[in-house]
């Protein structure tokens, strides 16, 4: 067993080493994982770390909001402006495609 053979090689920790961790752009983020960091920097703008989120979706939630009945022609005129668009996967699924032009 390695715990009896007294192999130091999986002992060390190495606490003397100062872990290393890249900056983010992003205030507060320093923190989170790769993954998260990833998301998040394809969010925020690159040059001044700021964002414009859109939420189509209070009608799912709160029931119908007018002028959200059809988004596909509401909010398009509106993605120019936006850098994320935040939604309910349920009540984009049907109209994504016009939307986002795919």
């Amino acid at each position: 067993m390695a715990d009896l053979d007294n192999i130091e090689d999986g002992k060390n920790y190495y606490l003397d080493v100062a872990q290393r961790s890249t900056p983010s752009r992003i205030k507060g983020s320093n923190a989170l994982d790769w993954g998260m960091k990833n998301r998040l920097a394809r969010i925020f703008d690159p040059d001044d770390s700021r964002t414009v989120m859109l939420a189509i979706d209070h009608g799912y939630f709160q029931g119908p909001t007018t002028g959200l009945e059809r988004i596909e022609i509401t909010i398009v005129t509106l993605i120019a402006y936006a850098d994320a668009l935040m939604r309910s996967h349920l009540r984009f699924a049907a109209n994504s495609a016009p939307v986002l032009g795919s």
